[in-house]
């Protein structure tokens, strides 16, 4: 094998799939046909999503050999790829699932015992048959219970694909977290699933380390993070609105009763109680007034003697003159309609 297959392939390795796919590049443009070549280079361009030229470079190889697993392999994800492009159309995109399917298929038949070959078939049926797809999973686990890969997308199907399942799919995460605990797929469920689940502190400490595991999450991190700011802040307003309407409403509460005038008209009723209350209050008043006065209207009590010492004052002032009367023109007659007190 050539050398610089290998090359590329730690390239793909670190990520760098663009100085990669120059490398088989080079390697293809002089030998055209080299099987490995083209289904290392099916591989690069996959990854970088161009699943057209993924299709094309895994056709190619598998002209040279039927029975290359690796290239059925990414010929079935190529397919699966361009079928979820919704721009193509219905048809084609069942033409696409079709032979996505088709193409896992074969990699199954020609070897069952792959759990790599097992997974793929899965992926292709988890959209229209996630129940096949997790059974299919299960034969992967019987024969290899610690394949990472697996369990995760066990737990991508039970999360995604099936309804309540969710506390299936965490245990999914966590058990390929344990078999790899540097796995940033598995982590960025589990703390999807916790923030969701309401534990937003738990959830956003995993996402900072999902970024520093693999700055590939960077812009997904930074973009959940961003919205769980914002969700704090939406939630701390309104709290604020509602502690501000419980105080008000409080405050309306604890007000003094105000005394509210009755201006709605009075019943017959009501009124004669008002008159007869009120002429018993003028008969009492009455009452006791006679009880203090004598029936000549001058007071029952005898006044003390005068003293025989206190001079008898001036005929004068015992007879004062009689106060003189206003001319006719400045006599006025009493206004009749003073207030009465």
């Amino acid at each position: 094998m050539d050398n610089r297959i290998e090359r590329a392939r730690v390239l793909a390795s670190l990520g760098r799939l663009e100085a990669a796919r120059e490398t088989l590049g080079e390697v293809l443009a002089g030998e055209p046909e080299d099987v490995v070549a083209l289904a290392d280079m099916a591989n690069v361009v996959l990854r970088l999503r161009d699943y057209g030229r993924a299709v094309e470079y895994s056709a190619a190889a598998l002209r040279g050999d039927p029975e290359n697993t690796f290239a059925w392999r990414v010929r079935a994800l190529g397919e699966l790829g361009m079928a979820r492009d919704a721009e193509l159309g219905p048809e084609v995109v069942a033409e696409h699932r079709a032979r996505a399917r088709v193409a896992a298929e074969r990699a199954v038949k020609i070897a069952p015992e792959d759990t790599d070959n097992l997974r793929i078939l899965a992926s292709t049926t988890r959209d229209q048959d996630p129940a096949a797809a997790l059974a299919t999973l299960d034969t992967a686990l019987e024969i290899d219970p610690d394949d990472v890969s697996v369990h995760l997308l066990r737990g991508f199907i039970l999360r995604r694909n099936m309804k309540g399942r969710t506390e299936q799919a965490a245990a999914e995460f966590r058990e390929a977290l344990r078999l790899d605990p540097e796995n940033a797929e598995a982590l960025y469920e589990l703390a999807l699933i916790d923030i969701e689940g309401g534990d937003r502190e738990t959830g956003s400490a995993q996402l900072r380390r999902v970024a520093l595991l693999d700055p590939g999450y960077g812009t997904a991190v930074r973009d959940h993070l961003d919205w769980l700011a914002a969700e704090d802040d939406r939630l701390a307003q309104a709290a604020r609105t509602a502690e501000t309407q419980r105080l008000a409403r409080n405050f309306r509460t604890a007000q003094p009763q105000q005394f509210v005038y009755d201006t709605a008209p009075a019943s017959r009723g009501g009124r004669a109680y008002k008159w007869v209350l009120g002429i018993s209050v003028v008969l009492v008043i009455r009452l006791i007034a006679a009880g203090v006065s004598d029936d000549s209207g001058t007071p029952s009590h005898t006044p003390p003697p005068v003293p025989t010492w206190v001079r008898t004052p001036p005929a004068s002032y015992v007879n004062p003159l009689p106060f003189p009367s206003l001319p006719p023109e400045f006599r006025r007659d009493w206004p009749t309609n003073l207030p009465r007190g």
